[in-house]
């Protein structure tokens, strides 16, 4: 009798403990110290879309899109699961054949790919593939001028970075 009630004390002891387990492993360590509610950082896709924008013709940008605010449109299409090498493939398949970015996008998974899209469309993909990591390239480089200020006060928030300052701190 003795031993059936040491057993149901430790069973009746046990039903909190394994609750509170579950409990601080579905918590963060942090997770109670800030004041300001979680979101997505989407800084990154937001900043490149400017930053491709930055590289390709308003003109070019306002054919392809149809839209008066490409930017928006590429962010749009970066959200819904298209990469950023792809985005510029498309691109410039929409530049040199005329259809506009939203058809060519809906026509890429039927189409098999990029290599299809492009065969569809008569264009050479290996060649559109190297120009698009170009300008993938090139509009990666400019990327940190789209993105926000870091949060810190630091000097390095303050963007003095020329030769000469670096060259008195040495001294």
């Amino acid at each position: 009798m003795k031993r059936a009630a040491l057993l149901l004390c430790l069973l009746a002891v046990a039903v909190p403990a394994s609750a509170q387990v579950f409990l601080g492993a579905e918590v963060g360590p942090d997770s109670f110290s800030k004041n300001e509610p979680g979101r997505i950082d989407t800084s990154g896709e937001d900043a490149y879309s400017w930053a491709l924008s930055a590289e390709v013709s308003s003109s070019t940008l306002y054919a392809v899109f149809e839209s008066t605010t490409p930017e928006r449109e590429m962010l749009s299409y970066l959200r819904g699961g298209i990469y950023r090498q792809e985005l510029a493939f498309i691109l410039l398949l929409s530049e040199r054949s005329g259809a506009t970015f939203k058809k060519l996008a809906a026509e890429l998974p039927k189409a098999g790919g990029l290599r299809g899209l492009a065969r569809a469309h008569g264009a050479d993909a290996m060649a559109l593939f190297e120009e698009a990591g170009r300008l993938k390239a090139a509009a990666d480089s400019r990327m940190p001028l789209f993105l926000p200020p870091p949060a810190s006060s630091s000097s390095t928030a303050v963007g003095i970075s020329s030769s000469a300052v670096k060259e008195e701190d040495e001294n």
